[in-house]
């Protein structure tokens, strides 16, 4: 329980405050966690960014999973019922952080390519759900059946990082959604 504490209040802080100006005795007094306790779990900063990605991936995986088993709704329906969880999320934590992945990838130090390594499979794991959506679209006739899926799976998600960055930039969670369905006009 304290391990996932620590995990949740990092993962906040580190899109608040950013992961090198974030310290562990900050993490201690905002978690409530005893030091020697935050340090059983994590040998350092670095461990608990790698405990923070995971959080992330496994956050965002659930959400993805949770529409992909909705076959009753259109796809597009899921998709932005993904979205509007993306934009409430953002909205959540103040326009910070806007996609937590892109955000923790620029924040990790240099050495750390395993993390940087586990951004980048997630990043191919959600192409590759996106491209089972899209198939789900055309076999539904939702889209046109002319399109590419892997390129538009790949355009899609390069859309979605642009949008999210431009949310924050904006401060307009309404951005992520508006430009999904932009996105969807073009492959009918």
């Amino acid at each position: 329980m304290n391990q996932k504490r620590v995990i949740e209040v990092a993962a906040t802080l580190f899109l608040e405050k950013g992961f090198a100006y974030t310290s562990m005795d900050e993490l201690v007094r905002v978690s409530k966690v005893s030091k020697s306790n935050v340090y059983y779990h994590f040998s350092d900063k670095e461990e608990l960014l790698e405990g923070v990605v995971d959080y992330w991936i496994e956050t965002y995986q659930r959400a993805i999973d949770q529409i992909l088993s909705q076959n009753q709704l259109s796809v597009e329906d899921r998709v932005q019922m993904f979205l509007k969880h993306l934009s409430q999320g953002v909205q959540s934590r103040e326009y910070k952080g806007g996609c937590p992945f892109i955000t923790l990838y620029i924040q990790s130090p240099t050495h750390a390519s395993h993390i940087k390594e586990k951004i980048g499979l997630f990043f191919t794991g959600l192409q590759m759900k996106v491209s089972l959506l899209l198939k789900q679209g055309v076999e539904k006739g939702e889209f046109r059946n002319t399109i590419h899926i892997d390129e538009v799976a790949a355009l899609f998600i390069t859309n979605l990082e642009g949008a999210l960055f431009i949310s924050e930039t904006l401060k307009d969670a309404t951005v992520i959604t508006k430009t999904a369905s932009q996105f969807f006009n073009l492959l009918r």
